[in-house]
């Protein structure tokens, strides 16, 4: 199964970097032809990596977003359907492939060399609180590494209004008006599951009896840390009517966070989340 498993990876990675350079090309030579396949493979790309997950989640008999390797593919895929669903709603959104794309194909090639490590979850947790929390936690980020594209796009989008600089990137662009809207959208809805998400964990962790190593873990610790930054976006929007070029820039910030609280923590602390490797096969 491992084989099976592995080589699936492989043709989905090998998909979306095939979409990677179509969007870059896109870039360079304006097409929406090129865009579209850039889109398409893409989501093709998501189906095996998806049936990889599932068959992670057979073998173990519980859902499965633990090892590192996993927590990247969960992480690339629901990125990819959240952007497409955009795309699906706002076809000028698909210009913003050059960014998302590319990104998603670095964070799965990055997870590729942990796919044959497995990860051991106490069975006491192994329930649908869980199910939930792991759901919402990356929606959340999905939805906050989207706002960061968008904030991306928009610093770039006026600087080059600034500048009188009407080239490729700028006509395949969303105007500055439809990026500040849409990146604000997407904080909101990253803000609301990423505090479901830690109340499931609280939840969680006082229906299995865990105790205070759970309150003072380094990634708890980020990730409120993280959540802080995203109510403080929340409030700059829709409170303090903070908007454009300042809003992308603390957007920007909260991305270093989010990935920190994500990535980061585990490289410089011990957590309890931490991926636990008990061997390759």
């Amino acid at each position: 199964m491992w084989e099976t498993e592995t080589n699936l990876t492989l043709v989905g990675i090998a998909l979306y970097t095939l979409a990677s350079v179509l969007a870059v090309t896109a870039l360079l030579r304006p097409s929406r032809r090129i865009e579209r396949w850039a889109l398409v493979l893409a989501a093709c790309g998501a189906v095996p990596l998806l049936l990889v997950m599932v068959l992670h989640g057979f073998r173990a008999g519980h859902v499965r977003a633990l090892s590192r390797f996993e927590a990247f593919v969960v992480y690339g895929v629901f990125l990819t359907v959240a952007y497409l669903v955009m795309c699906a709603r706002r076809p000028r959104a698909s210009g913003l492939s050059t960014f998302v794309i590319p990104y998603v194909t670095v964070v799965l090639i990055l997870g590729l060399p942990a796919i044959r490590s497995d990860a051991v979850l106490a069975p006491q947790i192994q329930n649908s609180w869980l199910k939930m929390h792991i759901v919402t936690a990356f929606l959340g980020y999905a939805s906050f590494s989207l706002a960061a594209v968008m904030a991306l796009a928009y610093l770039l989008q006026d600087r080059n209004l600034k500048r009188k600089d009407f080239g490729a990137l700028t006509t395949r662009l969303p105007a500055l008006e439809t990026l500040d809207r849409l990146m604000s959208v997407q904080v909101g809805i990253a803000f609301l599951m990423l505090t479901v998400s830690i109340v499931l964990g609280v939840l969680l962790v006082r229906l299995t009896g865990g105790g205070e190593e759970w309150v003072t873990d380094p990634k708890v610790v980020a990730t409120v840390l993280t959540w802080c930054v995203f109510a403080a976006l929340v409030h700059m929007r829709a409170w303090a009517n903070r908007h454009g070029r300042r809003l992308a820039l603390v957007i920007l910030m909260g991305l270093l966070c989010l990935l920190f609280a994500f990535i980061g923590v585990h490289v410089v602390a011990h957590s309890v989340h931490d991926y636990l490797q008990v061997g390759g096969r």
